[in-house]
């Protein structure tokens, strides 16, 4: 057991570990919010792994890693629309925590919390891609969005920094229509990092920002309509 994990960690490259770090991070940050009821440490974490991410892309000189984090900062803000949209008009989500101030409806850390999420799943696609068809890493990357990104909601509803109040079918304490909104997040990620990268191709991952926060509505007002 002790040699295969170490070949697998071998067979690793200095961005995978980065990556795979702030995937470890971003879980044991937001668990440990649900786990003393700290609101204040979700953006406690998206910033950390905001500046983890980009001291590594510095370190490493990793054009990859600075095209995603491009991609999803662009993503990340242009996502405040999408918060304000649910908050202010369909009223299905409410924050309870700000973290200093908030940025249209949102907590002031939203933004960097999405724009490490998309640099995660941006380079777990483009990653695959080496080995598998694209239609599968989009297929398994859609999976993984709903089975992980949804944690971060069931941790958000025990730290007190956001719930829904919908009354729609629920598993736990996350609406079905998110978690699938999730999966249509993340196959739109991917997509998009696999049709636009290209090393430095910058107005690449503004566009595939741009487009990515288009999806994000999309998808998250598809799923409510049908389940919210």
């Amino acid at each position: 057991m002790v040699v295969k994990q170490t070949t697998v960690m071998k067979a690793l490259n200095t961005e995978d570990r980065l990556v795979l770090g702030s995937l470890i991070g971003t879980l044991a940050g937001t668990g440990l919010a649900a786990f003393l009821t700290a609101p204040e440490l979700f953006g406690v974490t998206a910033l950390v792994l905001f500046g983890y991410l980009l001291a590594g892309m510095i370190a490493t000189h990793s054009e990859r890693l600075a095209w995603l984090l491009v991609y999803g900062l662009v993503a990340g803000v242009l996502e405040l629309w999408v918060d304000w949209l649910h908050v202010v008009h369909l009223r299905t989500l409410v924050y309870t925590h700000s973290f200093g101030f908030s940025l249209l409806a949102s907590p002031s850390y939203m933004p960097l919390g999405w724009c490490v999420v998309v640099a995660q799943f941006g380079y777990l696609a483009l990653r695959l891609r080496d080995a598998w068809p694209p239609w599968t890493v989009v297929s398994v990357i859609t999976l993984v969005g709903m089975l992980l990104p949804p944690w971060y909601e069931e941790f958000a509803a025990s730290a007190a920094a956001w719930h829904y109040t919908t009354e729609s079918l629920k598993l736990s304490q996350t609406p079905t229509f998110v978690i699938l909104g999730y999966g249509g997040c993340m196959f739109t990620v991917a997509v998009l990092a696999l049709t636009y990268y290209r090393p430095r191709f910058w107005g690449g991952a503004i566009l595939a920002g741009l487009f990515a926060s288009a999806g994000f509505a999309f998808w998250g007002l598809f799923w409510f309509s049908l389940l919210g």
